[in-house]
């Protein structure tokens, strides 16, 4: 009997996504098929009152190289051909995007978008979809064929702030809601002429940022804003629900929520977490750790700037820094390889104020260490020198939108509607232990808190 997802605590979903992860090292998963709810009836007669043609559509998945998820990826691809066998019409071209350039940088879209333009120009439009999107081909060309092709649209589930948020570089402050972004699990759409637009743009003047924190918001603003072109049309068949789900039946897109399958978990001790801390935060943030995620934790250390029998954390050498942690997350990493610490498959670094964060396999480790790779500086920002380390070394990180850079509110109720979120990040302005109860505890767990937690005090804003 499955479990299911939804009720699980975020260390249990970890070890859940751990065990998808461990197909990327050729470890052999027995992963249930899932039923074929991919596949619909298809009419051919209603594909004969559509005016857009199969292959005037360039569908681009959101893929990535590790393995579990390219293969993902690949049975979208099939179920999108096989959907057009049905049609008498040319067969449109499906692209992963993983495969479209040898750069890493392919997944933030738009320095493939010139590629894109010059390839399928003549044709009448680029449709983004992720590995779980699931498509319903001729709803999809209906909806279509209500946007004339030759004008530039961008189409997709619009999504917006309650408030002007981190993430988001506190744009539209006046009226968040006034700026809607495309939920890339609904798919979204480009006409051409937008994309030849956007390649032209590129062309002459290359996007000024040099990193990306929210791609969706990131595009939406570039194509809107930096290039002048329309803002986001929402259109309501572009859906998240489930397929089965009744409010599906008007839909062209659904979504397959991730953690696919509830399967044979990776071990309590085969992971190590290691928290990042520093002294003035012992007595404010380690005691939240301990009364919501430490207890599920077999193997935890806490690393500080300061020796603190009482914690306990350790003292590693490295001085604490106002910003970037480079240097105590390579010291980490030395001493994840050490004898000093179980030899297990998986650590886990979190800092002191996340409700769970970064993943690395053993072999990675050992590989970045080997390479010589490191911090030019103790303070250097750590998640950009691993993401170079690795990068150079040929090993993919594989991304997750699961984990979360910022706090609930922070993020579009309808983005997080179709997630079972594993982490979040920042006690700034809210109650840490009350964020982790409502979107992160068991069943069990929010049970107890239910039961023990006090009546809840007017906070102050910071």
């Amino acid at each position: 009997m499955l479990l299911r997802c939804s009720k699980l605590s975020p260390l249990v979903r970890v070890r859940l996504l751990l065990a998808v992860f461990l197909s990327f090292f050729n470890v052999t998963l027995g992963i249930a098929k899932e039923h074929d709810t991919m596949q619909v009836s298809l009419d051919s007669t209603e594909s004969q009152k559509t005016f857009i043609e199969l292959n005037e559509v360039i569908f681009v998945i959101q893929s990535q190289k590790q393995s579990f998820h390219a293969n993902q990826a690949i049975k979208l691809k099939e179920d999108i051909l096989l959907q057009a066998q049905t049609f008498n019409q040319r067969l449109p071209t499906v692209l992963l995007i993983h495969e479209l350039s040898k750069n890493e940088g392919a997944w933030t879209i738009i320095p493939i978008i010139p590629y894109l333009s010059a390839t399928y120009g003549k044709k009448s439009w680029i449709f983004f979809c992720e590995e779980q999107t699931r498509i319903k081909m001729p709803k999809l060309l209906e909806v279509l064929s209500r946007y004339d092709k030759a004008k530039e649209w961008f189409l997709g589930k619009g999504l917006h702030d309650v408030q002007s948020t981190i993430i988001h570089h506190y744009a539209f402050t006046e009226d968040p809601e006034s700026f809607k972004y495309p939920d890339f699990a609904a798919g979204w759409a480009i006409s051409i002429p937008l994309l030849k637009r956007l390649a032209k743009k590129l062309r002459n003047e290359k996007p000024s940022a040099d990193f990306t924190i929210d791609l969706k918001h990131e595009i939406a603003l570039f194509i809107s804003q930096t290039s002048e072109g329309p803002q986001l049309t929402p259109v309501l068949e572009f859906c998240t629900e489930d397929v089965t789900s009744p409010e599906a039946t008007n839909c062209a897109t659904t979504f397959h929520t991730y953690l696919p399958f509830c399967g044979k978990l990776v071990e309590k001790g085969n992971i190590f977490f290691a928290v990042k801390t520093c002294q003035k935060f012992h007595q404010e943030r380690i005691p939240i750790v301990k009364k919501t995620w430490e207890k599920e934790a077999a193997l935890i250390e806490y690393y500080s700037d300061h020796a603190d029998n009482s914690i306990p954390t350790l003292y590693l050498g490295i001085p604490n820094t106002e910003r970037g942690h480079c240097g105590k997350t390579f010291a980490i990493l030395e001493r994840f390889v050490s004898h000093a610490v179980p030899e297990v498959p998986w650590l886990m670094i979190v800092d002191d104020d996340t409700l769970i964060r970064m993943i690395f396999s053993r072999e990675a480790v050992k590989q970045l260490l080997k390479s010589g790779c490191n911090c030019y500086s103790n303070d250097a920002p750590d998640d950009m020198v691993l993401g170079m380390c690795f990068n150079n070394l040929g090993i993919p990180v594989t991304h997750s939108p699961l984990f979360h850079q910022a706090r609930p509110m922070d993020y579009s109720k309808d983005f997080l509607k179709h997630q079972v979120p594993i982490s979040f990040h920042k006690h700034w302005n809210i109650d840490p232990i009350e964020v982790y109860f409502t979107w992160l505890a068991n069943e069990d767990n929010l049970k107890s808190h239910q039961i023990t937690k006090k009546p809840k005090e007017e906070r102050e804003d910071l």
